[in-house]
């Protein structure tokens, strides 16, 4: 992506969606700290809990994966390690997507 103010405003809209979500989730974090293994499980096991915390997963994962790609291409000289770096930032991407899907769809299927 070389459209540089198509990546600052999809930076904005990705903080935009983080804010309410960071919210709700320091204050289910609050909470799971007088629950149960159990209890949290079935914290997740609601649709609706799971649905938030994998929108706020992939929002956060977005965003960090916008801002690591502006600092590559901002203040990394040499071609070929700009390029190996953004080959890594986009597997650990993918990679952390796949696991945060794996890890949601484990505790709804349980």
């Amino acid at each position: 992506m070389k459209n540089y103010s198509h990546k600052w405003i999809l930076q904005r809209l990705t903080a935009i969606v983080l804010i309410p979500l960071t919210f709700w989730f320091v204050y289910c974090c609050i909470l799971f700290t007088t629950l149960s293994r159990n209890e949290i499980a079935i914290f997740f096991n609601s649709y609706f809990n799971s649905i938030l915390f994998l929108i706020m997963m992939i929002a956060m994962l977005f965003h960090a994966k916008l801002g690591c790609e502006t600092v590559n291409e901002d203040y990394v000289s040499s071609k070929k390690f700009k390029n190996f770096l953004n080959i890594l930032i986009k597997i650990i991407f993918y990679l952390a997507i796949i696991i945060n899907f794996l890890s949601i769809f484990k505790f709804l299927l349980t």
